[in-house]
């Protein structure tokens, strides 16, 4: 009797894991079409030129996810029960646990907020409510559970970005091949392009996309690989250095500090490193060269990337890096007598990471002292001719006024508001409710939509419980692909988009072009994470 009640048990058991890989397969199909859809369609799209292009690209990413998502969470849902019959362990990481608690923080925030209707899509034109940080979540999930074909997702993602990059570079040079700039002026054509729109949007879309390809051609080891993020490398640069907004290039620099924290220990790696240095100032001369042939009057270069154009440190940069480049090279020859000292530069890692610190923190303490008028005159004198350590209501291109503004709205919350926020996406409308009288007088008939930081809006959104879920999505998630960044050569490219969009965003907001792209690569990596630790 027992011998076929264990029959039946075991035939039980048969078939669930046979239902959970058949739908499990049909999902991985369906999250592979899925992703494939927004990363080729969405930064692609445009209805009507740069005309309303955020609202086009955003019902184009609507359209794809409510298209998609019923059927593959029917299967996903299958595949899961399936896996509790034939009583196989759901893992959860740490990272899971804090995208669900962001989830359910920010459904909290709604109730908190009060402003249903408004947190629902969220403000026109950024559509950055509650449906689309859902959106974030399920991409997040579907991705780690079901990211099987990820090489193909992530080819398909850095192959539209290339197309992407060569249309901007094309822009700056008064180029057109995609007739966008037909009837707009001069100043027009300054602010706007390739397909994404606006420079800061098309700056969120750099930093999230180019640390990828960086990462394949430090770490792969086929040539072909090499060769191919080498290219793609070369490409983000010349139009990193064209895009006009500084706000990428403090992006970048995170990328690049944790590209050398995890390159250093090695000479290969840290030779290709200096090699991707070396590429960037060149970049830089070369565009400044071909854009002068045929120059946009309206376009006036941000400080960062005048420095990149015309400084002679940058020159004096690229002339070291070449040449660090030439004696990493040399020493992994087999005729040299000089060894990779890999003590000492993994010591340095330590000393990099303490000077970006204490630089950070060096650099708002002469701010502040700046603006009080503490320093000594010859010192201020001397800044008082770089912008942003002055700062005003106009420092940042206005975000001086922003961000002190909207301190004072997140101190004067209630306290349940402070905890657990006003909404996702209802900046506005708290402003509308509180203070319409000193928004008109500070910026006439313009609505402040956002904070301009994304870490601010959030914290105001989503209250100090869902800013501390969502920032541990971040460090949880980059933690993890920096300890396994060895069993996968994109990990650490997906690690360094992390970083470049977290600094990236301290100066911009969540939009359609660069969230669920982090939140698609932030589940690949955990997919990738999870499979390699199951097959150890």
């Amino acid at each position: 009797m027992s011998n076929k009640i264990g029959r039946i048990h075991e035939k039980k058991g048969d078939s669930a894991h046979m239902g959970a890989d058949i739908t499990g397969r049909a999902a991985q199909y369906f999250v592979a079409a899925l992703t494939v859809a927004i990363c080729m369609i969405v930064p692609l799209y445009a209805k009507d030129g740069y005309n309303q292009i955020g609202n086009a690209k955003f019902e184009i990413y609507r359209v794809i996810m409510m298209a998609g998502c019923p059927i593959i969470l029917v299967l996903a849902t299958a595949c899961t029960i399936f896996e509790i019959k034939a009583n196989e362990k759901i893992k959860i990481s740490v990272t899971d646990g804090f995208v669900a608690a962001y989830l359910l923080l920010t459904c909290v925030s709604v109730i908190s907020g009060g402003y249903y209707e408004d947190a629902l899509w969220g403000y026109y034109g950024w559509n950055m409510g509650l449906m689309s940080q859902i959106s974030f979540v399920l991409l997040y999930f579907l991705l780690s559970r079901f990211g099987r074909y990820y090489r193909l997702m992530i080819m398909v993602f850095c192959g539209t970005a290339v197309v992407v990059y060569w249309i901007g570079i094309l822009h700056r040079l008064m180029i057109d091949p995609i007739g966008f700039y037909d009837g707009l002026e001069y100043f027009q054509k300054a602010q706007f392009l390739s397909t994404l729109g606006q420079a800061s949007w098309y700056g969120s879309f750099l930093t999230v996309t180019l640390p990828m390809g960086i990462g394949v051609f430090l770490y792969a080891r086929n040539r072909v690989w090499r060769v191919l993020g080498c290219i793609y490398t070369i490409i983000g640069f010349c139009t990193l250095v064209t895009q006009n907004s500084d706000s990428a290039y403090f992006g970048l620099a995170g990328a690049m500090l944790l590209f050398f924290l995890l390159s250093a220990g090695e000479r290969e790696t840290m030779c290709r490193f200096t090699g991707v240095l070396t590429l960037l100032f060149a970049s830089g001369k070369l565009m400044y060269f071909l854009v002068r042939m045929n120059p946009n009057p309206e376009l006036e270069a941000d400080f960062v990337t005048k420095i990149m154009w015309t400084s002679d440190v940058t020159l004096a940069l690229f002339l070291i890096c070449l040449m660090l480049t030439i004696l990493l090279y040399m020493i992994g020859r087999k005729e040299s007598q000089m060894k990779y000292p890999t003590a000492l530069m993994c010591r340095m890692r330590v000393i990099v990471a303490i000077t970006a610190a204490v630089a950070i923190a060096a650099a708002v303490v002469l701010i502040v002292l700046q603006t009080r008028g503490i320093l000594p005159g010859r010192v201020s004198d001397r800044l008082a001719d770089i912008s942003y350590f002055n700062w005003n209501d106009s420092w940042g291109n206005g975000r001086g006024r922003i961000w002190r503004f909207s301190v004072k709205v997140f101190s004067e919350e209630k306290w349940w508001h402070k905890l657990f926020g006003i909404g996702p996406d209802c900046f506005s409308s708290y402003l509308n409710t509180y203070y319409s009288a000193e928004e008109a007088l500070l910026w006439g008939e313009k609505q402040l939509t956002n904070a301009h930081n994304e870490w601010l809006n959030i914290l105001i959104n989503a209250g100090i419980m869902g800013a501390a879920a969502y920032l541990g999505i971040y460090v949880t998630a980059i933690r993890s692909f920096m300890q396994n960044h060895r069993q996968d050569i994109l990990l650490a490219g997906i690690a360094a988009a992390c970083v470049s969009y977290m600094c990236y965003n301290f100066f911009c907001y969540q939009q359609v072009l660069c969230t669920p792209f982090i939140f698609i690569l932030m589940g690949i990596g955990e997919y990738i994470v999870r499979k390699k630790s199951e097959s150890r």
